[in-house]
């Protein structure tokens, strides 16, 4: 799904991504479990976000 009415300038985009990528390392690094849960939301969120841009993210990736 995209968002028709706004869209995002390349520079959010970049943040986003940056954002992205920052929270998967914390997520693969980080052993406390609390921040682990924490980190697991925000992906989520994140990647609704990124959908709804129709922004390439590989979701898969280590």
């Amino acid at each position: 799904m995209t968002n028709a009415h706004s869209f995002l300038s390349a520079e959010q985009e970049a943040r986003l991504l940056g954002a992205y990528a920052a929270l998967k390392t914390v997520a693969a690094e980080c052993r406390v479990p609390a921040v682990g849960a924490a980190v697991a939301a925000a992906l989520v969120e994140l990647r609704t976000a990124l959908d709804g841009q129709d922004l390439e993210v590989d979701y898969f990736s280590a």
